[in-house]
């Protein structure tokens, strides 16, 4: 095994590299524009936060784009630490409060607003792009841009020439309520993420952050299919752990919990009814989550990490504890199921919400638990790389045993138009592959 202290160094190092070369574009004589793609905890914003920094140091004027609210705020908060000589302005929709203010940032609803000179200016893509006019910026960089899509991305083109695109492939794409079915053929979908878009011409260059930060060893490999490039972890083996200190009776749930000793995933199977149709609010699989997540905080389980980042050696309170499923219909199941004094200290969410977020030891249902015969949407990835991402130590799957055979058995049909990827037959492949990673 490498020196671990040697092994996060080298990383460290090349993700500095990568951090130079991209001040080198963003500084230089025309118009860049450049594209991160980033694998989970890997640290996209810690990046664009450096790169703020070092062009604000040089007085450039620099835009943030987030695509949420609470992202941009975590942006402008972090920013307040790190560049106190310089104006951090927090760019205001017209509906939020008055009130919502961060400490140390200049909040402003209207371009006229900005203060003149150097600056970093935070807003959310939903605002930045609805703006009419605004003076042209030095440079303009994009937080979790495979959350943004390519039409929210082009009036933002106006305000300036360098672009820094960074984000996660794997994860959720873009939410669009409107029909798409007009544009599957287009060169330039506007309902599809921006920087797929922008990297199907050869001018733009994609770069890619190193390791994975986050996720134990084992767990970065398990995703690994997710992704078209390849990444590390930080962590070796042996420097994340989840034990306990006592044990509950012999059942699935206590061999579930104890294979987590040796490995950072492990399954637990509820069996299949013979018959019938299977609940998207499952509750016997809901009720398998809770007591798996209760006998871990009974039985004195301890979250260790050894990585100088987060360390930690304590044992796991019900806040380190996070449960997520891909259907509203389960968390509702889920928080039904959970005793009353865990309702408030454990959280329960779809997806969509946990995007972002980690805790220590992850429960989740699988995606294909309540699905006999997977439609495009249940194959496709996006919810299962988020959901099985979010924690640094452990990670349990739950779901009805039917899943294996129903990955093995399906063959999906071939409803894209001609000439386009096989989004179905590749999210099998996916799927079965994490399976065999987290079965093995």
């Amino acid at each position: 095994m490498t020196d671990p202290s040697l092994h996060r160094a080298d990383l460290s190092r090349k993700t500095d590299a990568l951090a130079q070369r991209l001040l080198e574009r963003l500084t230089s004589e025309g118009e860049t524009a450049d594209v991160v793609a980033s694998p989970p905890g890997a640290g996209k914003t810690r990046l664009l936060v450096k790169l703020c920094v070092a062009l604000a140091g040089q007085g450039k004027a620099i835009g943030v784009v987030c695509q949420t609210t609470q992202q941009a705020n975590d942006v402008a908060k972090r920013l307040v630490d790190e560049t106190p000589q310089c104006p951090i302005v927090r760019f205001l929709g017209s509906s939020a409060p008055a009130d919502d203010k961060i400490d140390g940032t200049l909040s402003v609803r209207k371009t006229s607003e900005f203060p003149v000179g150097k600056k970093v200016v935070i807003g959310t893509s939903a605002k930045w792009s609805l703006i009419g006019m605004c003076d042209v910026l030095d440079a303009l960089l994009i937080d979790e841009a495979w959350q943004m899509t390519f039409s929210t991305f082009l009036p933002i083109m106006r305000f300036t020439g360098r672009f820094l695109i960074i984000g996660d492939p794997g994860q959720l794409p873009p939410v669009v309520t409107t029909p798409t079915e007009r544009w599957a053929t287009s060169d330039m979908p506007p309902h599809v993420a921006a920087p797929e878009v922008l990297l199907r011409d050869g001018q733009i260059q994609l770069h890619q952050l190193p390791a994975t930060w986050r996720l134990p060893h084992d767990s970065a490999k398990a995703i690994a299919p997710f992704y078209d490039f390849a990444f590390e972890s930080a962590a070796q083996p042996t420097e994340r752990r989840f034990s306990r200190a006592g044990s509950g009776p012999l059942d699935d749930i206590e061999r579930a919990l104890n294979a987590l000793n040796d490995r950072s995933t492990s399954l637990l199977l509820v069996p299949t009814p013979a018959s019938g149709t299977l609940a998207t609010g499952d509750r016997g699989v809901a009720s398998a989550i809770v007591q798996t997540a209760v006998r871990a905080l009974e039985t004195g389980a301890v979250a260790t990490s050894r990585d100088r980042a987060k360390p930690r050696n304590d044992i796991l309170l019900p806040q380190d504890i996070g449960i997520t499923t891909s259907r509203r219909e389960m968390v509702r199941a889920i928080r039904d199921e959970l005793p009353s004094e865990l309702r408030t200290q454990i959280r329960v969410d779809t997806a969509e919400r946990w995007q972002g977020s980690e805790c220590q030891l992850m429960i989740i249902a699988h995606p294909l638990s309540s699905v006999r015969v997977p439609s495009e949407f249940d194959l496709a990835t996006g919810r299962l790389c988020v959901m099985a991402s979010r924690h640094r130590c452990a990670l349990i799957v739950v779901t009805r045993d039917h899943v294996p055979e129903t990955l093995a058995g399906h063959m999906p049909s071939a409803t894209q138009p001609l000439g386009q990827s096989d989004t179905a037959g590749r999210g099998l492949f996916q799927h079965r592959s994490f399976w065999e990673a987290i079965s093995a």
